[in-house]
C-alpha cells in the first residue's frame, strides 16, 4: 500500500508514491518507534511535470495515477497558505479545491499541506546521510524539543515544528504554520545599514525573504556592484536567463569580486536569520538548513560566515553554540514530509 504525495511549486509539480518500509505503517498513522531511529519513506515513480503544459492539477493527477490507481489517497505539498481542502496559488493562475478532485480521480481522501510545512514534517524522515553537520551542539536530548527549518529559494521558509508528548507519536514533531520569511529585515552593522537603505527604496518595506531567496541574490549582487562603484547596465551575470545561480557559481569560482561579496552576505544574512529564529523558539532540537539554494552552495556554509552570524547574539552567544545545526541535502524531503503528514493527520 502506499500513498500518491505531491510537491506542487509555481512553475513546475513533482509526484510519487510513498510508502514505510514496514507494511502498511504509513496508512495506518504509525509513525515508528523509537522516534530516534525513523524509518526510510520510499519514493517510487516520481515524475515531474511542467505546469504551463497542462489545463490544471486535475490533468496532472490524472495523467500521473492512470486507469487503474495505485492509491486511494493523496497528500499534496502546495505553495500558498492552506486551509487543507483548497488553495489559490500567488504566481500560478490554478485554484484547487479537493472536493472535485477526489471525485474526478475516485479517491477516497486528498489533503493539502504547505509547502514548508512539508519540509517540517520530512524533519521526521530525515537519516543521517540526508544532512551535513555545520554544528554538532551540545543538546543531549532532541527528541522533546522543538526544531526548525529555515529554507531560502525562490522564497524563505521557515517551519517551526513542535515535539509530540502522546504516545504514539511521542519523539515526533509536528510543524505550526508560520510565515516566518515575512519578518523585517534588521541590520546588525554598516554595511547592512546601507543594504537595508538599498532595498528600501527598491521595495519599501524589506523582510528577510527579500534577501534570503533568488531574487534575494540578485538584488544582493546589485548592491555589492554600488558598493563597488559599478553600474549593473549591461552587467554579464545580470543578463543570463538564472542571474542568481550565475552570480553564486561566479563566487565560488572566485571570478568576481561583487559576487564573491555578495554571496558572503548572503550567508551571513541566512546565519543571522536562522539564528534569531533558533533564538525566539528556543529551538534546542536543532536548527536545519532547507530549501534548493543552499545545498548548491555547500562550500560557503563551511566557511565561518555562516556560524559566526549564526553565534553572534550577545549574551546568547554560548547558548548559540549548543544547537545542533545542519543543511538538509535531501532534494526529496518535501515529498517525504508529505508522506509524513499523510500518516499524522
Amino acid at each position: 500500500m502506499s500513498v500518491l504525495v505531491g510537491d506542487i511549486g509555481g512553475t513546475h509539480c513533482r509526484l510519487a508514491l510513498a510508502s514505510y518500509t514496514e507494511t502498511g505503517a504509513l496508512l495506518h498513522g504509525q509513525l515508528h518507534e523509537p522516534p530516534h531511529a525513523p524509518p526510510p519513506i520510499h519514493l517510487h515513480d516520481i515524475r515531474r511535470y511542467r505546469n504551463a503544459d497542462h489545463a490544471g492539477l486535475a490533468d496532472i493527477l490524472a495523467a500521473y495515477l492512470g486507469p487503474a490507481p495505485a492509491t486511494r489517497q493523496a497528500c499534496l505539498a502546495v505553495a500558498g497558505p492552506t486551509d487543507g481542502q483548497q488553495v489559490r496559488f500567488t504566481n500560478l493562475d490554478w485554484q484547487i479545491d479537493c472536493r472535485p478532485l477526489r471525485t474526478r480521480l475516485d479517491l477516497e481522501k486528498i489533503q493539502l499541506i504547505n509547502d514548508f510545512a512539508a519540509v517540517g514534517w520530512g524533519l521526521n524522515s530525515l537519516q543521517t546521510s540526508d544532512r551535513v553537520v555545520l554544528q554538532t551542539g551540545h543538546t543531549t536530548d532532541t527528541r522533546h524539543a522543538v526544531k526548525i527549518a529555515v529554507g531560502a529559494g525562490t522564497g524563505l521558509g521557515v517551519s517551526i515544528c513542535v515535539p509530540n508528548m502522546s504516545p504514539p507519536d511521542s519523539g515526533t514533531h509536528r510543524p505550526l504554520p508560520t510565515e516566518g520569511g515575512h519578518i523585517g529585515f534588521a541590520p546588525v552593522n554598516e554595511e547592512q545599514d546601507r543594504l537595508l537603505a538599498f532595498m528600501r527604496a527598491r521595495h519599501g518595506r524589506v523582510s528577510v525573504e527579500r534577501l534570503l531567496s533568488g531574487p534575494g541574490i540578485v538584488d544582493l549582487y546589485r548592491f555589492c556592484l554600488r558598493e563597488h562603484g559599478e553600474t549593473e547596465t549591461h552587467d554579464p551575470l545580470l543578463a543570463t536567463n538564472e542571474p542568481a545561480q550565475t552570480i553564486s557559481t561566479a563566487a565560488l569560482a572566485g571570478e568576481h569580486p561583487s559576487a564573491i561579496q555578495a554571496m558572503r552576505l548572503f550567508v551571513t544574512l541566512y546565519g543571522q536569520v536562522a539564528g534569531d529564529i533558533a533564538l525566539a523558539s528556543l529551538a534546542q532540537g536543532g536548527v536545519f538548513l532547507a530549501g534548493g539554494i543552499a545545498p548548491q552552495i555547500l562550500p560557503l556554509f563551511n566557511a565561518p560566515e555562516f556560524l559566526e552570524a549564526f553565534h553572534a547574539k550577545g549574551r546568547y552567544r554560548e547558548w548559540m553554540h549548543s544547537l545542533p545545526v545542519a543543511l538538509i541535502t535531501d532534494h526529496d524531503i518535501g515529498l517525504k514530509g508529505a508522506a509524513v503528514a499523510a500518516a499524522a493527520r
